[in-house]
């Protein structure tokens, strides 16, 4: 299981709260220490003078029954109606044991029962007298309760009997204590919101900034549209984000200078291929007039007219050389409208009357487009097509459509020496040609156009038998 991202922001509120937590924690650990020595310390001093009260009480109703020397198995019949009183009184169960341990009295029946006065004193109680012990009054129990054990003496000092005193008050701490805890924990509620409520703002404060600069690094596509952000503190936060404006200025410097020379670089490798391209035909044009002056006393009307065929085919060179440049400086065009592809092809078929038009027989499909240079797209693919047929082998050569998911693909296929796998991804770049002649920029002109109308081209196929090519358009509506 993947667990959830947290971010920056939570992860600051989030160690915020455990801090706060935990000092509230430890404050409740240190006063509940604390309190509980209290409460144990104030328990025992209740207790002992509870004790002392009741052993004062027993000694008097003694000493007021008594007629005669005290013995230990006297003692339940002169108390057995005023020790439940005497208990009664101050508010604690008294039990009355033989110096054997065995129980002679309680004032309290259901303590027998539940073990607070078992009928035999354990010894570590009876060797134990005069001091605060804490017992477990069963031993199937948690339950923990404090008893004080002492003498009771006759006038000649003669111990008579164990008087215990259980204390089992069910308060845990004093009125003024259990207060106090209770204003503490509302406190603490209190706090805790309050360090909620900062941590929150705190960490917004934090994270705000660079929040600042996620969000313009997200809302900007290139580098010209990056913008400084803006903040006010000179905290770590403002360093941070003045370290970024000054990158967003020097980005901006450095993309504006690689734009400048990649433009110069552009047209300097423009203008190289173009005085390339128009020297090879000057060369056989210079050729042809130098040997024509040389021999212009043996001229006929039909080496003159061979002189002239040759130099316009070199002008129609240059004418095309021309043209190609033009257009492809010119593109993309941007006035486009409706074209039916069934129209396009049909039209396309009559310039092409030898290669097979392959579409559905019904329907018709229409792209939003500029007809003539997709016209001009589907010339270049025939044209290639026808070209790429050895000599001596049958051109074969079909184009078509096909619909697939709301793209209109159209494609030429041939049966020529077809692209080996390594130039696939260069065809389609400026000057690159696999052609003895011609300026290399059919292809790139063909990408240009069918990207200018959100489309897409690619090679299909590309074997020994024959190539495949096919772009795809979006259908209109």
């Amino acid at each position: 299981m993947r667990w959830p991202t947290i971010t920056l922001r939570t992860r600051i509120f989030l160690a915020m709260l455990l801090l706060v937590l935990v000092g509230f924690g430890a404050t409740g650990i240190v006063s509940g220490l604390h309190f509980r020595a209290e409460e144990v310390e104030y328990h025992r001093d209740r207790l002992l003078r509870k004790e002392q009260a009741i052993e004062s009480h027993v000694a008097h109703e003694l000493s007021r029954q008594a007629e005669g020397p005290l013995s230990t198995e006297a003692l339940p019949e002169l108390l057995s109606s005023e020790l439940c009183a005497i208990a009664e009184i101050h508010g604690m169960d008294v039990a009355l044991y033989a110096m054997d341990g065995s129980l002679l009295l309680g004032s309290n029946p259901a303590l027998t029962d539940d073990g607070t006065f078992p009928m035999r004193l354990p010894e570590g109680i009876r060797n134990q007298r005069n001091e605060v012990l804490t017992i477990h009054p069963s031993a199937d129990t948690l339950r923990e309760i404090m008893i004080y054990s002492t003498e009771i003496a006759n006038a000649e000092g003669l111990p008579l009997a164990i008087m215990v005193v259980p204390y089992t008050d069910g308060r845990s701490l004093p009125v003024e204590d259990e207060a106090f805890f209770r204003a503490l924990a509302y406190l603490n509620i209190v706090l805790f919101l309050a360090a909620a409520y900062f941590a929150y703002l705190l960490s917004r404060s934090i994270t705000r900034g660079l929040e600042a600069v996620g969000d313009a690094m997200r809302s900007t596509r290139s580098t010209a549209d990056k913008k400084h952000v803006q903040w006010a503190s000179k905290d770590e936060i403002g360093a941070l984000i003045a370290e970024y404006n000054r990158m967003v200025d020097m980005t901006e410097e450095h993309a504006k200078a690689l734009a400048l020379a990649e433009k110069e670089s552009a047209w300097k490798e423009m203008a190289q291929q173009v005085a390339h391209e128009i020297k090879n035909p000057l060369t056989p044009m210079r050729l042809m007039t130098q040997l024509h002056a040389m021999n212009a006393d043996e001229h006929t009307p039909e080496s003159i007219k061979v002189f002239a065929e040759g130099m316009l085919a070199q002008i129609d060179a240059m004418t095309q050389i021309a043209g190609d440049f033009s257009q492809f400086t010119r593109l993309p065009a941007h006035d486009r409208k409706a074209v039916s592809l069934r129209n396009l092809l049909k039209e396309c078929h009559v310039a092409y009357p030898n290669a097979s038009l392959l579409i559905p027989r019904d329907g018709d499909w229409t792209v939003l487009a500029n007809e003539e240079q997709l016209l001009r797209v589907l010339n270049n693919l025939l044209n290639n097509a026808f070209e790429s047929v050895p000599d001596g082998r049958k051109p074969l050569v079909s184009f078509g459509l096909r619909v697939e998911e709301g793209q209109a693909h159209l494609f030429v296929r041939d049966n020529g020496t077809g692209i080996p796998n390594d130039r696939r991804e260069q065809i389609f770049e400026p000057k690159f040609t696999t052609k003895s002649r011609g300026t290399g920029l059919g292809l790139a002109i063909v990408k240009t156009i069918v990207e200018s109308f959100q489309g897409r081209i690619w090679v299909e196929e590309s074997t020994e038998i024959g190539t495949e090519f096919v772009f795809s358009l979006p259908l209109k509506g």
